[in-house]
């Protein structure tokens, strides 16, 4: 766009840097943003100590939280069950993973080139039982595709998170990042504005864990049911009084596409555990 005269100078520049923010920011910039965010906000804590989450904050909630995982063998055993059951033509859910599923679960959420869209690890369960003539399970069902989740992650924990986002992710990857930092609903918070303004700070005499490192527990087991990262962001997306999007739609997904990239190299720590009434994470 020519600028015709002086006058019009200030207009272009605008023009031109709306142009340039609208643009997907590059990964490292992304994390590297939020980083200095929350540094500036939990000076105190350090990096690796994101991975601790809320409890990172509080020593006591840690204790209890530890003795409540012992619903947590419960779960993934229920997910190996699942995991190994065979199907009509004699292959099982492992058939469709390197190594079994060993190994595999912090580098998820994946870009899809294919499909051009990004594909949580309950997505790429799915597209192995429908691709086996098998039926799908309810991306939000606690005791089928929770549980499944639960036992796949449990053989990666420990691992260091590391998702990749190839360059024609990046978008997704923006997506995300401005959905998380999107005020919306009743209450007009953001998922930021307790997980990155307010980290450290308590929301129901619950410590409010930090955006970096929130998906390396997932799930959690309460109450004895596998509760997903997607499932959890939908019911924080009801506190908020905003309408929750829909278990496995692009949006959760480019969420969990940004927390989980901005959680590379952090250890993935699988399932867990939740006492009845506390939030997670």
């Amino acid at each position: 766009m020519p600028c015709p005269s002086p006058s019009r100078l200030l207009l272009c520049i605008a023009l031109l840097a709306g142009a340039t923010s609208a643009a997907a920011a590059a990964p490292d910039a992304v994390k590297a943003d939020v980083a200095s965010r929350l540094q500036a906000q939990v000076p105190g804590l350090s990096a690796a100590d994101y991975a601790l989450g809320a409890e990172a904050f509080d020593g006591e909630l840690r204790a209890t939280r530890e003795a409540a995982a012992a619903a947590a063998p419960g779960v993934v055993d229920a997910g190996k069950r699942l995991w190994n059951r065979k199907f009509a033509n004699g292959k099982t859910l492992g058939s469709c993973f390197p190594n079994g599923g060993r190994r595999v679960a912090a580098a998820y959420p994946q870009y899809d080139a294919r499909l051009k869209r990004v594909v949580t690890l309950e997505m790429a369960v799915n597209q192995c039982l429908k691709s086996n003539g098998e039926p799908i399970h309810e991306l939000a069902d606690g005791e089928t595709m929770g549980a499944i989740i639960a036992y796949l992650r449990s053989l990666s924990d420990g691992l260091k998170m590391n998702v990749r986002v190839p360059v024609a992710a990046e978008e997704k990857l923006d997506e995300g990042r401005r959905l998380y930092f999107t005020r919306m609903g009743q209450r007009n918070f953001a998922c930021a504005s307790c997980h990155v303004q307010s980290a450290g700070k308590r929301y129901a005499d619950q410590p409010l864990s930090p955006a970096i490192g929130q998906a390396t527990h997932w799930p959690v087991v309460r109450e004895g049911r596998a509760v997903t990262l997607q499932a959890r962001i939908r019911e924080c997306l009801e506190t908020m009084g905003a309408a929750p999007f829909p278990a496995g739609g692009d949006e959760l997904n480019h969420i969990e596409y940004f927390l989980a990239y901005i959680s590379n190299g952090l250890p993935l720590k699988a399932n867990v555990g939740r006492l009845r009434g506390s939030s997670p994470p």
